[in-house]
């Protein structure tokens, strides 16, 4: 019976998201209709002039800032040693999760989403990320909010204490078991393929917590049981036998049935993930909803669903957005407006916005691929500043993951790892050189061949004259070759400040860091 009515329930709040997806619309419509004009008054809003100097620093927060109730800081989650901290309002905070909220209201209505139940794939655990500041529980969620979000759950301590014992995959499983949502979100796509991965390779570890659930409740927290049981959607019984009975590891189609949309950020050098995630996921019949982009420091597009396809726009509230030319020099090239762009070239963003940023020079690369009314679409391509010289190679980020997507094309599709670079100085070799570094994603699976290393080097001295250049006049060693465990390789760069958090974690082509450091410090 409470399976039934919670699912009434979800059907219900399904139909009034729908509706105020359909209210959202029109807000964004209207906002396209207006772009130019609001963004003129936010340009004299903010005081901006030809001459206002472009910054890439965060303002450093004031300690009466910090100190004020409800004022939190979030670090940024790059590739930097230094991570920023930028200052998040409890006025900011609200205003990022509305566009968050908003957007989604937006796709279950352009998209025809009848199960709207949302599950994220967020860090259990919290920590200073922007995804943590947003996901965190002020007071206890009510039903309702729930039945919506089954994920907010993990807040309560009965879960907390069931995931330090089983794991956070195997709580998630049942989590998501009972309640069937119907869409499915991480940041980025890592952490929904590592969620399946583990899944897969160490299924009767993963799925003990639903077996016993099932079978011996008692055995269990009982708060947690009762609190589980909130959420129970029509066949949470069959769905829980089924895993119970299974010896094998069992896709998503089995415990979790209602799931058909999945929403993760697409952008940049997720692609090896994307890839991956297919064998779990595969399209159709399960559809990738891509997600705007944004970084700590600023909302940088929101999605429109309206058009072919999803296009991402420069339009979140109160932001003022200019951009550079990439491919003119810094030092002749002019600040332009949105309405300068031009179709298929690619600038990095500028942002003003009332929270502290003015021209702040966001390090983000985007590529416009036409207007919808006078607005350009956008999508990110890379960040701009990442890459390495020894010696006046200037290796570029662009340059590397053209290499690596040569390399992968040939690669065994069962390989499960992901190819990554760093600069490098072995200890006792007398040159530096560049660094191929396989991740393993799996506990099966071929890994790559070390020979790779060398199809690496060429396609980088093809790539890039001044590398050919300085490996011909031995100013360069060969590229060595390197594999190494995923979780191993989280831990190094998480503990090195160069990507944070289990639900913003993300690969980068080439990482600007000694490889040498990382395994010293």
């Amino acid at each position: 019976m409470r399976a039934a009515v919670n699912d009434f329930l979800r059907a219900m709040i399904a139909a009034t998201l729908q509706c105020a997806g359909a209210l959202e619309q029109l807000r964004h419509l209207r906002r396209i209709r207006k772009y130019q004009s609001d963004q003129g008054k936010l340009r004299r809003r903010y005081g901006i002039k030809d001459d206002t100097p472009l910054v890439q620093e965060v303002p450093t927060p004031d300690a009466r800032e910090v100190a004020t109730p409800g004022t939190q800081i979030a670090l940024t989650s790059g590739t930097s040693s230094d991570p920023k901290r930028v200052l998040y309002t409890a006025r900011r905070l609200r205003a990022v999760r509305n566009v968050f909220v908003a957007s989604f209201l937006r796709c279950f209505w352009s998209l025809d989403i009848r199960r709207t139940s949302l599950y994220v794939f967020g860090s259990l655990e919290p920590d200073s990320s922007l995804t943590s500041l947003l996901l965190a529980e002020k007071r206890p969620p009510t039903l309702l909010a729930l039945l919506q979000a089954p994920y907010r759950i993990h807040a309560h301590p009965a879960l907390r204490r069931v995931a330090a014992q089983h794991g956070t995959v195997a709580v998630r499983l049942w989590i998501l078991t009972e309640s069937n949502p119907g869409v499915l979100y991480s940041t980025n796509p890592s952490t929904l393929y590592t969620f399946f991965e583990e899944l897969r390779t160490d299924w009767p570890k993963c799925s003990e917590l639903a077996r016993r659930a099932l079978r011996d409740p008692q055995a269990l927290d009982r708060k947690a049981c009762r609190v589980v049981r909130r959420l129970a959607s029509r066949g949470w019984e069959q769905r829980l036998e089924r895993i119970a009975t299974s010896r094998e590891y069992l896709p998503i189609s089995a415990w979790a049935p209602a799931v058909r949309n999945f929403a993760c950020w697409t952008g940049g050098y997720v692609g090896p993930f994307l890839e991956r995630l297919r064998r779990h996921l595969p399209w159709p019949p399960f559809r990738c909803v891509e997600m705007y982009s944004m970084s700590t420091e600023a909302v940088e597009t929101i999605p429109d669903f309206m058009r072919t396809g999803i296009q991402f726009l420069p339009l979140a509230p109160d932001t003022y957005y200019e951009f550079l030319d990439i491919d003119v020099p810094e030092s002749a090239g002019e600040v332009l407006s949105s309405h300068q762009l031009r179709n298929f070239g690619s600038y990095e963003m500028i942002v003003s916005h009332p929270y502290g940023l003015t021209r702040y020079r966001t390090g983000d690369v985007f590529l416009c691929e036409g207007f919808v009314s006078d607005v350009p679409a956008l999508r990110f391509v890379r960040r701009r500043e990442l890459g390495y010289s020894f010696t006046g190679e200037k290796l570029t980020a662009t340059q590397v993951q053209d290499a690596i997507r040569e390399i992968q094309r040939d690669e065994n599709p069962d390989t499960m790892c992901v190819l990554t670079c760093f600069p490098s100085e072995p200890r006792g070799a007398a040159l530096p050189c560049y660094r191929l570094v396989a991740v393993r994603m799996g506990r099966t699976g071929p890994a790559p061949q070390p020979e790779i290393a060398g199809q690496f080097d060429e396609l980088l001295q093809e790539f890039n004259l001044e590398y050919k250049s300085k490996r011909d006049s031995k100013r360069l060693g060969e590229v060595r070759f390197e594999t190494i465990e995923f979780d191993e390789f989280r831990r190094l760069v998480q503990e090195n400040g160069l990507g944070r958090w289990d639900s913003q974690f993300k690969f980068v082509s080439i990482y600007p860091r000694l490889w040498e450091s990382l395994r010293e410090e």
